[in-house]
């Protein structure tokens, strides 16, 4: 069961004890990221999040990486639209160490010139070789979200991580890390002494008040109007991407895993059977779900020829009728992943760790355990999944995205495909 606990600094710790597994995983968690970025602070919290472990290392005086390796510690960091999560891993033997390091994040920035014009060089380069302004994953975000937050790359850009200062990094900082913003979450192998050791490491460094910040997504004046929008971009290559708006308001994290997973989730998932394995457009078919507390995006996406490409949007919209028009047999709602496979998490404590720091404290989900989260997807019936299929999948939520040679594209009958859905 979830349990949880405040310290003198005003955080909160969420722990979860695994006591069957030989390792523990701790996590900070903070709600900061390129959603809560404006235009000026692009790449601000992926910076700061770079910045930070550095930062680590330079107050240890340069002991950081011999120390982890010493005790076979896993310490890093993911940054996201609406979070970052710095984690650190091992077995219960270093758990003192690993805490106190994990704790140091909570530390103010004093990088030398040195080591900041270091990481920002380093950053520049992470930038350069993702290549994400020309991807057709950017080109999609500009489209859906406009000029939003959400259309900007986590990395932000080689010019916006230019004008980023030392002085700028520590104000956002400073914003960022409050009580209202900031968690720790706990799972693994762990005892009460250093649960209390955790709380001890912690609550030495102060935290701020600043933005409150809940999960809420900026929306596009275009949300849930795009009558099947289409855009191409040009290029050597033909790739395609579906992206459906998704209002959270009134659908729930359990409803969506599962829509995602009928769709692209499993070996026979409905678009990878038809389209793959029995037609062979494709080889495989990428999906990515985005959810936010008000709003989302489902999305797939797959490169075929441009020959097939009108049969390939034919069978796409097919499927997608039909969905729209009878339930799924249950053995094919793919609930196993989530209600028969849920018990595997308690085997891993970083998936465990993600899952319940994201589904209750960044969703607000509120499971107690893991039992009342397997209860929330096996209560979401075939007939509920043929309902979200009629409510998502319309031309009003659709998005289609695509590279290849616009000169031999013919937008209108792409999206005179589409509007038939």
């Amino acid at each position: 069961m979830e349990k949880s606990l405040k310290i003198k600094n005003g955080l909160t710790v969420y722990h979860y004890a695994q006591p069957k597994t030989h390792c523990f995983y701790i996590s900070l968690f903070v709600k900061m990221g390129s959603m809560y970025e404006s235009e000026n602070e692009a790449g601000v919290s992926h910076f700061l999040e770079h910045a930070i472990i550095r930062n680590v290392n330079a107050q240890m005086g340069g002991t950081l990486y011999s120390l982890l390796d010493k005790h076979g510690l896993e310490f890093n960091a993911s940054t996201f639209a609406e979070m970052v999560q710095f984690y650190i891993s091992g077995s219960p033997k270093a758990f003192a160490v690993a805490a106190e390091i994990l704790a140091m994040t909570l530390l103010p920035v004093r990088l030398n010139a040195s080591d900041f014009e270091s990481e920002r060089s380093r950053i520049r380069a992470e930038i350069r070789e993702a290549q994400e302004r020309g991807s057709l994953l950017q080109f999609t975000l500009d489209t859906v979200y406009g000029n939003s937050s959400l259309s900007r790359p986590i990395t932000g850009t080689g010019s916006s991580v230019s004008r980023i200062s030392r002085r700028t990094l520590e104000e956002y900082r400073k914003r960022s890390f409050t009580p209202e913003n900031t968690f720790v979450y706990l799972t693994g192998a762990y005892s009460e002494e250093d649960l209390s050791t955790l709380c001890l490491a912690f609550e030495k460094y102060p935290l701020y008040t600043g933005d409150i910040r809940d999960n809420t997504a900026p929306v596009s004046s275009y949300f849930g109007k795009r009558g099947a929008t289409v855009a191409i971009k040009n290029a050597d290559y033909c790739k395609v991407r579906f992206t459906f708006d998704l209002d959270m308001t009134r659908l729930t994290l359990p409803e969506t895993d599962l829509l995602h997973a009928v769709l692209v989730g499993g070996y026979s998932s409905e678009l990878f059977v038809e389209m793959s394995e029995r037609r062979g457009l494709f080889y495989d078919i990428d999906g990515s779900s985005d959810r936010y507390k008000n709003i989302g995006a489902l999305a797939f996406s797959f490169e075929l020829r441009e020959s097939r490409i009108y049969e390939a949007l034919e069978l796409v919209v097919g499927l997608l009728k039909r969905l729209k028009s009878e339930p799924l047999p249950a053995d094919k709602c793919m609930y196993a992943t989530y209600v028969d496979n849920a018990p595997m998490l308690l085997d891993s404590p970083r998936e465990l760790n993600f899952t319940f720091a994201y589904d209750n404290r960044i969703m607000d989900m509120g499971y107690e355990n893991l039992e009342a989260r397997m209860r929330a997807y096996s209560a979401v019936t075939p007939e509920r999944i043929m309902e979200l299929c009629r409510t998502v999948f319309t031309p009003d939520n659709l998005t289609f995205t695509m590279k290849g040679k616009k000169s031999r594209l013919d937008a209108d009958k792409i999206r005179g495909i589409l509007l038939s859905l």
